[in-house]
């Protein structure tokens, strides 16, 4: 059985009273389930017989959720196209008590989309769609001129990138702008953390993949060699990025803790099921967010 000490359920309690601004691209997160047992006629693909949809929010749109579901207030600042996909994010959102009112809707944007088929607990295939180019000179400067009124009304902040067009240089530099300024818990969740240097953040939130990519390695020859790969580039990863904290998740293996002057700290994951795995760093991030705007350290 796992312990909490009082201190750890007090700061768990105070979630409830931190507002958090999550800012990031949006997904709708689709899965097909169904069964199958024989080949198409026309390619030796399955066919798989659909008995059950479900739409989820995806991206940053489930780190929102998450920190809702968590206890704490959240204000979403996103955009979605003019689009079916998008309609039914917004329910999603609405059902999980995540407010629409500061995602903007582009109608020369596509709703960022993840359709995933499953058949027999075996996911199939991946369908993705959605705009993933920069945003338009005019969606930009609505972007920023709601990131500016939200920010201070904040305690902390979710970049949640997956460098789909949302997180333009112009909004990274009016993050950074406003971190000066009025300085909050800010922790990035980027596929391009060293783009934020110049915001002062808190903290970062890598996965290995991303994290090899900032170092310049390669994968390691085994699962059980990503820690001690990782483990020794902590402060590489702090200096890269200019962050005092970095969380490093490492799927299954769990995450590595990194603070400047202190040994890393890890900490373990119970495995998921892998056809409904998709988003588990959201949650991570979700999590690590508001427990450091909480009072958490690493010690």
């Amino acid at each position: 059985m796992v312990m909490l000490n009082s201190n750890l359920l007090n700061q768990i309690d105070s979630f409830s009273a931190l507002r958090v601004l999550v800012i990031g691209e949006a997904m709708l997160d689709s899965y097909l389930e169904g069964s199958t047992d024989r080949l198409c006629r026309e390619a030796p693909v399955p066919v798989v017989s659909i008995t059950a949809r479900d739409h989820q929010p995806g991206g940053a749109a489930n780190t929102a959720v998450n920190v809702r579901s968590l206890g704490a207030e959240v204000a979403f600042l996103s955009v979605i196209g003019d689009d079916p996909e998008g309609i039914t994010l917004l329910q999603t959102l609405d059902s999980s008590e995540v407010p629409g009112e500061h995602i903007l809707v582009d109608p020369d944007r596509s709703t960022l989309a993840k359709q995933r088929v499953i058949a027999s607990s075996q996911m199939v295939v991946r369908f993705d769609q959605g705009s993933t180019l920069p945003l338009s000179p005019g969606t930009e400067e609505s972007l920023i001129q709601h990131l500016e009124t939200l920010f201070p009304t904040c305690d902390a902040v979710v970049v949640s990138d997956y460098d789909y067009g949302i997180l333009t240089p112009r909004v990274i530099q009016a993050l950074a702008a406003l971190q000066a300024t009025e300085p909050r818990v800010v922790v990035v969740d980027s596929k391009r953390l060293p783009d934020y240097r110049a915001v002062r953040i808190t903290a970062v939130k890598p996965n290995y993949e991303e994290a090899l990519q900032i170092l310049g390695l390669r994968k390691a020859s085994s699962i059980d060699e990503r820690i001690d790969q990782i483990s020794g580039h902590g402060e590489r990863i702090l200096e890269i990025t200019g962050a005092p904290l970095a969380a490093v998740t490492l799927d299954e293996d769990g995450a590595l803790i990194f603070e400047s002057g202190s040994a890393p700290y890890r900490t373990y994951a119970r495995p998921q099921p892998h056809t409904r795995a998709a988003g588990a760093g959201d949650t991570f991030v979700s999590a690590f967010t508001l427990a450091l705007a909480a009072g958490a350290h690493t010690e």
